[in-house]
């Protein structure tokens, strides 16, 4: 019992987890690593008084019955025993995760901890210190990397960090560092009781798979420490992820140009400068939009690691305007070498990438504002000219039947209700159908040149022609069309 105090006390010194005048918000779910942290944060305070005030806050998610009506009971209880106040609140949370269409557990943790947040502001504190332990980081860190995961998730839990990005209330756990056996063992030497949640032997969440399978069968076939040897790695992806994060924080001053993104206040809108973006390592970069996503207020978990890999990818290879959304969270336009982030929409149908422009036949159009021409060649089938044109041609490169061409052709980008018969399908679709299947990035798909015929796409270049425009046995005459430029390197 005293061994598990002085763990617990050293990690709350070596992370400064408490201070003098802190008023501590205890989540108190009536688990057993909860009612360990109670009593543990009630005793060392009782010793050696590390802050001014302890509360206790249970939220009943309603997802369990009368044994969540029980768990209710019995924190009330504690709170009596341990004579501190409580601060206790209902929310339905399988309607809740119905209505916003998230699963049961992501639900459940995000009602949480608005609920911690409300109740720690309704009784003025400044700390929520919760009971997740050792185990519970080595699952998270398995979880996150089975899911697919970066630098950050392969990190784990902190043991503290701000409540939101803007906040200033801190999250912090006491026993990160503690493994549940030695909870459960203190909490038998205490004579503690606690509750125990049904849910966590149930097999068909993928969470308790992970605790009551994987785990185990890791231990007794690969490396009976592979929780210890998870937990080493996320130590050291947190190492290394800090020092990252502090190399971008600096650059993100540097590459800033709106003055009001100097404080550390939620903007309306971030704008970068792309040309000293591209100049650091595309880690960085990563960490920069991250870094103008938080001062934005969006939540990153709204945006994914193919999110972030798209945005780079037209920020460094790109070089025509942009302006599009991300998953209807962060808008993006970029111009005269300017990165402009915003949660507020730019307005694409007001300011189209390109103009639209008549194409000389035969000639070479300039397409000035995505930095391409196309190129118009009428040419007879004679002499094998049709199979040296297969041979040779590029992915923009293009022969229809002339015959079936309506002039005048022009040039654009896409517009809302584009249709066409895209080459070998079955029917007429849309063209955003089209980009969605063929998995042209978002953030590309408001830079691709369309070449149209009385209004309606006949080439998507780079992509693919109109069915109805194809070379048949019966064609005579040939439309070659071609594009170039380095705008088309990423179509």
């Amino acid at each position: 019992m005293l061994q598990l105090q002085k763990q617990v006390a050293a990690v709350i010194k070596e992370y400064n987890l408490f201070r003098a005048n802190d008023k501590v918000l205890l989540g108190v779910s009536g688990g057993p690593d909860s009612v360990a942290l109670l009593s543990l944060i009630f005793d060392a305070n009782r010793v050696i008084p590390a802050y001014s005030d302890i509360f206790i806050a249970h939220l009943n998610h309603l997802i369990r019955g009368k044994e969540s009506e029980d768990d209710a009971q019995f924190v009330n209880n504690l709170a009596k025993k341990f004579k501190l106040s409580i601060v206790t609140e209902r929310r339905d949370v399988k309607e809740i995760a119905r209505d916003s269409k998230m699963s049961l557990e992501e639900a459940a943790r995000e009602e949480r901890y608005k609920f911690f947040e409300s109740a720690a502001k309704r009784v003025g504190a400044n700390v929520i210190a919760v009971g997740h332990n050792a185990d519970d980081n080595a699952e998270t860190i398995l979880h996150r990397i089975i899911r697919g995961t970066g630098i950050v998730g392969v990190s784990g839990m902190k043991p503290r960090r701000k409540l939101t990005p803007f906040s200033t209330i801190d999250l912090v756990r006491p026993l990160l560092f503690t493994w549940r056996k030695d909870i459960v063992a203190y909490l038998k030497e205490k004579g503690l009781s606690y509750r125990v949640d049904s849910t966590n032997f149930k097999t068909d969440q993928f969470r308790n798979r992970i605790r009551a399978e994987l785990i185990p069968l890791l231990e007794k076939n690969y490396n009976a420490g592979v929780k210890r040897s998870l937990i080493k790695l996320g130590e050291t992806a947190t190492q290394n992820y800090d020092f990252l994060e502090a190399q971008a924080k600096d650059l993100f001053k540097k590459v800033l140009l709106n003055i009001e993104g100097e404080t550390d206040e939620i903007l309306s809108e971030i704008v970068l400068d792309i040309h000293k973006l591209k100049e650091v390592p595309q880690i960085l970069q990563q960490i920069i939009i991250k870094e103008a996503i938080v001062r934005l207020n969006i939540p990153l978990k709204k945006l994914g690691y193919k999110n972030y890999k798209n945005i780079l990818s037209i920020l460094n290879y790109q070089n025509t305007p942009v302006n599009t959304v991300v998953k209807g969270y962060l808008n993006i336009k970029i111009e005269d070498g300017k990165l402009h982030l915003s949660k507020e929409k730019y307005y694409i149908e007001e300011s189209p990438v390109l103009k639209e422009a008549v194409i000389k036949i035969p000639g070479e159009t300039s397409l000035v504002d995505m930095n391409c021409r196309i190129r118009m060649e009428i040419r007879e089938i004679e002499n094998g000219f049709l199979e040296g044109f297969k041979r040779s041609r590029t992915k923009y490169d293009e022969a229809v039947d002339f015959d079936k061409i309506s002039m005048p052709l022009t040039v654009r980008t896409r517009r809302q209700g584009d249709k066409f018969w895209p080459l070998g399908s079955t029917g007429i679709q849309k063209v955003k159908d089209f980009f969605i299947n063929n998995k042209i990035p978002v953030l590309e798909r408001d830079t691709v040149p369309i070449v149209t015929m009385n209004g309606q796409p006949i080439w998507i270049v780079g992509f693919r022609i109109d069915d109805r425009i194809r070379i048949t046995k019966e064609t005579k005459k040939l439309l070659i069309m071609g594009a170039k430029g380095s705008s088309l390197l990423m179509a």
